[in-house]
């Protein structure tokens, strides 16, 4: 017999980029370094009172951002900046994200221009508490059940699918059944708790089931609630579904037959198609391992070895024990290839190859990695490890182009002399995909223009998306869809491969909805058309267009 030592994991929460930023750039390195500062001071803006500790950023065009904490006066001061254009960004446990000039709660701000050696003053930000939802989880009885997992969980846009998170500052429920949970945005959330009780209940099979409030396990009949800022949501009562339990056991062995010495087990429970929390398990010798008490649902079992190596099953519990399951772990797969550049349309040089940044993205899915780096060598030869499956290589170069110049982009991704950046690679298991050519380009297009309302007033704080004609673009961190937003000088910039778009301008959409193919088809319709060639320099002015409902 072998017995499996339980603990509890984190629930491991990603946030997807925007559809048009790049790569995550490597902050490992330190942000660049100039003779301008800015400075100012951050406030409650229900009482006016400072605000110590305040994380201040300055962001400059998806550059590593210059931060400073407030004094007990709520003052910043931010040194060091080289000239360029400047997000001013305030965060804070409790408080929801300011930044400077915001004309709306957790809108875009305005944008400061430095040039060299200016000194920018009464930068001053206000901000507003976040919301709190607090109260009870209890048992059939009316019972508190402490040490519960208590989330606030919201619909958002990931890589193109509308998908149910937890938000906010989890709670944990004490021994009075009591949670609260805070530092929420302002919008709508349903509460989710579980137990972390995992004894055996005396008749060895009774447990609970992950609840929605005010106690169901299926999202579609839970009660959502509307928070606003600094709102307090109190008295909230969730009774946990009692359920018969079951077991999932079996073996973990590699691709030789071979048991796995102690094996790392994550199961992770889906709600609705929802995860609502992972659930660690580690194992004896032999491979064996065994996840005792679970609910009727839908899990995910992965298993990894010490070397990379890991493997996964969807399994579904209907209050029988399941036996005998066998994982087969697998070497991570690879990628393979090359970097190419396009012969330069302004006749700069090429950046270094150690200067652009590859990865492999997948789709998102909790408790998997969705970014596999690569490692790029001085020959321009790069190699990615990674799980096996379906990704989408991107690229761009880390850092801002030369004055004058466009950035290097991806242009294509070649396998056998097909491109493939659109509909991705298959990586087999535990194998490779070889003469991967990732090929760069700065033969790029520039779009430009104001927006306006319906009354002709110039329109700023807007989001401007701009997406390909062909649906067959608008793929994982797609080339041919941008959003841009416009400037200090009201004028939005889009740089564009080659091809043939739409552009539409948008006040408040709901943030990467840009990367659901519904929303984009639905868009199409009050879009304008254009096409812009490499180099070309094309200006459209916008009317604002209301989002659609798809």
């Amino acid at each position: 017999m072998f017995r499996a030592c339980l603990c509890v994991a984190a629930v491991l929460v990603l946030h997807e980029p925007a559809a048009t930023q790049p790569p995550a750039r490597d902050t490992a390195q330190p942000p660049r370094t100039g003779t301008a500062s800015l400075s100012g001071r951050v406030v409650d803006a229900s009482t006016g009172r400072a605000l110590p500790r305040v994380e201040v950023m300055a962001e400059s065009g998806g550059q590593v951002p210059h931060t400073a904490l407030t004094g007990a006066d709520g003052r910043y001061r931010l040194t060091g900046l080289p000239a360029g254009v400047y997000a001013i960004l305030a965060t804070k446990p409790n408080y929801i994200r300011s930044a400077w000039g915001e004309t709306r709660l957790e809108g875009p701000g305005q944008r400061v221009t430095l040039s060299d050696g200016q000194q920018a003053g009464d930068l001053n930000l206000a901000m507003k508490r976040g919301g709190v939802i607090s109260g009870r989880v209890v048992d059939e009885a009316g019972d508190p059940i402490a040490d519960a997992q208590v989330h606030a969980m919201r619909f958002q846009y990931i890589q193109g699918s509308r998908r149910l998170i937890p938000l906010g500052r989890g709670g944990q429920s004490n021994d009075l059944g009591e949670f609260r949970v805070y530092g929420l945005s302002p919008g709508q959330y349903y509460v989710s708790a579980a137990s972390r009780d995992f004894r055996t209940q005396p008749d060895g099979v009774t447990g609970y089931a992950p609840t929605f409030y005010p106690g169901t396990g299926n999202v579609a009949e839970a009660q959502r609630f509307t928070v606003g800022p600094g709102q307090t949501i109190a008295g909230i009562s969730v009774m946990l579904v009692p359920v018969r339990t079951a077991r999932v056991s079996g073996t973990v062995i590699d691709a030789s037959g071979r048991q796995l010495d102690r094996p790392r087990i994550i199961v992770t429970q889906r709600a609705g198609g929802v995860p609502l929390g992972g659930f660690s398990y580690s194992m004896h010798s032999d491979g064996a391992f065994s996840a005792p008490n679970l609910a009727p649902g839908d899990y995910t079992i992965r298993a990894y070895g010490p070397d990379g190596e890991s493997a996964r099953a969807d399994v579904t519990v209907a209050g029988a024990d399941i036996n005998g399951l066998q994982l087969v772990v697998t070497k991570p797969s690879a990628i393979r290839g090359r970097i190419v550049f396009t012969p330069s349309a302004t006749g700069q040089p090429p950046p270094k190859p150690a200067a652009i940044d590859i990865a492999a993205w997948r789709e998102w899915s909790l408790g998997e990695q969705v970014r596999s780096s690569a490692k790029v060598l001085d020959d321009a030869t790069f190699d990615i490890s990674l799980p096996a499956g379906l990704v989408h290589l991107r690229a761009g170069a880390r850092g801002p182009a030369p004055a004058g110049a466009m950035p290097w982009r991806l242009g294509r991704v070649v396998v056998d002399d097909v491109d493939v950046a659109d509909s991705g690679i298959d990586v087999p298991p535990n194998g490779s995909i070889d003469n991967v050519v990732v090929e760069m380009t700065d033969r790029i297009g520039e779009l430009s223009g104001r927006v306006a309302d319906d009354s002709g007033g110039q329109v700023n704080d807007c989001v401007v998306i701009v997406f390909a004609q062909d649906a067959a673009h608008w793929s994982v961190q797609s080339r041919h869809v941008s959003v841009a937003r416009p400037g200090p000088n009201a004028l939005y910039r889009a740089r564009l491969l080659a091809g043939d778009y739409y552009v539409v301008a948008m006040k408040e959409p709901e943030p990467n909805i840009w990367t659901s193919a519904e929303f984009l088809a639905a868009a199409r319709e009050q879009a304008t058309k254009f096409s812009i060639r490499a180099g070309e320099k094309t200006a459209i002015d916008l009317h604002l267009s209301p989002v659609p409902v798809f």
